[in-house]
């Protein structure tokens, strides 16, 4: 990973003939601008859908009816300047797909242009009225915050921090199944939760993990992290020791936990994420 938030991927294409890599990489704007949001590609987003254009890209070029909407440029993807814009309805050459679902199979790069250009919008649908007096929020120029227009209130776009940990115990790593997962998915995953206020991220690991399962860790190791943004996370991964006690499912939130060997795994989440990364250190 590049420094001041730059993503790169090299992507190799298989054909029956040759091999054809690409490089990709995205560098997001640091604010808003009032120049508008004019751009060489657009990325389109339909409530939680990406919308296709006829050729099956994700990225359109200019068509007439988006001068319907706002556009708001968020950075640029190899050599093209990227703007976002948000509609409530699907033009005739367009298709929706579901966000989540179409990021599973991209890159970091454009992972991180869809989580940055969504957490924009979500920003400015959440901050359209101040919270302390009522009165309308406007961008300002050079950063993503909202400011009210009364009593000058700053509003910037929420980050909520919130830890993922794989525990250890000798060669075997333990997974969960989630209840949100269990109708459609085998999936096991990685235990998560948000960081409580006054907490620190070390603590939230500890408190998590007896929450949702009943154990004690030892060691505790940040690893990575990444922007989740679904709705505004800031994940902070982390590997853990296994140090005591026997597995008390949360059964509220879980189905299962189970400790599975690193060469017997079940079905993991997709490889951009977060939660796979963590299981593939």
């Amino acid at each position: 990973m590049l420094p001041a938030q730059v993503r790169n991927d090299r992507l190799t294409i298989d054909s029956p003939s040759k091999a054809v890599t690409y490089m990709h990489q995205y560098q997001p704007e640091n604010g808003w601008t009032p120049e508008g949001g004019l751009a060489d590609r657009y990325l389109i987003l339909c409530g939680h859908d990406i919308l296709m254009n006829s050729e099956g890209e994700f990225l359109w070029e200019k068509r007439p009816w988006m001068d319907d909407h706002e556009s708001i440029r968020t950075g640029n993807l190899d050599e093209y300047s990227v703007s976002v814009i948000k509609t409530d309805q699907i033009p005739e050459e367009g298709s929706a797909v579901n966000a989540r679902q179409y990021m599973a199979m991209q890159p970091e790069s454009m992972v991180a242009l869809y989580s940055h250009a969504a957490q924009i919008l979500r920003s400015r649908k959440d901050h359209q009225f101040c919270g302390r007096c009522g009165s309308p929020c406007m961008s300002s120029e050079g950063d993503w915050s909202m400011v009210c227009s009364a009593c000058e209130m700053t509003y910037y776009p929420r980050i909520s921090p919130c830890i993922i940990v794989l525990i250890h115990k000798g060669d075997e790593v333990l997974l969960v199944q989630h209840q949100r997962h269990l109708r459609d998915t085998t999936m096991h995953t990685v235990i998560a939760g948000f960081v409580e206020p006054g907490e620190s991220a070390e603590e939230a690991v500890i408190r998590e993990i007896r929450e949702e399962v009943g154990l004690e860790v030892g060691e505790i190791k940040y690893q990575l992290s990444q922007s989740w943004p679904f709705p505004h996370a800031l994940m902070l991964g982390y590997h853990a020791e296994y140090k005591s006690g026997e597995i008390s499912l949360e059964e509220e939130e879980l189905v299962s936990a189970e400790w599975f060997r690193r060469d017997d795994l079940p079905d993991i989440p997709p490889k951009f994420t977060i939660s796979r990364m963590l299981i593939d250190i």
